[in-house]
């Protein structure tokens, strides 16, 4: 029964590897009016994408990518990106190499857990700073041409499936140790 629950523990882990990577890869972030959109590393217009850091990125879009809000969701997106792949390279060892006294599922667990929550709160901090500085809003309105694009949403999914993911390996992990 263990064996099935690594397995499926594994499966929810890639789906949650596949899920960060696209949220953090793609240019969807904010979407704007007239076609355009960011994401945390390209601002694209119709069928040209500029990379954030670049001189003149500062013209392009009304959000800075120099403030502190979202350097910080970048550290947070990089550091949670890091911790799942961790995970997913620590749990297809443990998978693959079965070793009697020692059991990977707690620390798989862990390193999920603290994927959720920096995945988390670069959503929150992100979300809430976009809103409170720039306007973005869950949909677009006639007022505001702003709204939240399906990259970022796709991360608040990603960091629910990384716990929900964390809590299969922690009840696998019990199964092992007992």
């Amino acid at each position: 029964m263990t064996a099935c629950g690594s397995v499926f523990g594994l499966v929810m882990l890639v789906l949650t590897n596949l899920a960060v990577i696209i949220c953090f890869a793609t240019p969807y972030w904010v979407e704007f009016s007239m076609g355009s959109n960011q994401g945390l590393w390209a601002f694209c217009k119709s069928d040209s994408c500029t990379w954030v850091f670049e001189d003149n990125y500062k013209h392009l879009s009304r959000i800075d990518v120099n403030s502190g809000w979202w350097i910080a969701t970048l550290g947070l997106m990089c550091f949670g990106l890091a911790l799942c792949l961790f995970a997913l390279l620590l749990a297809t060892i443990a998978l693959c190499c079965d070793c009697r006294g020692c059991n990977a599922s707690h620390a798989i667990g862990g390193l999920l857990l603290l994927a959720f929550i920096n995945l988390g709160v670069a959503a929150v901090v992100f979300g809430v700073c976009a809103n409170k500085f720039h306007s973005v809003e869950l949909e677009r309105s006639s007022t505001n041409y702003v709204k939240f694009g399906w990259s970022f949403w796709l991360n608040a999914g990603a960091a629910v499936m990384s716990l929900v993911t964390a809590f299969i390996y922690v009840i696998v992990g019990r199964g092992k140790s007992a």
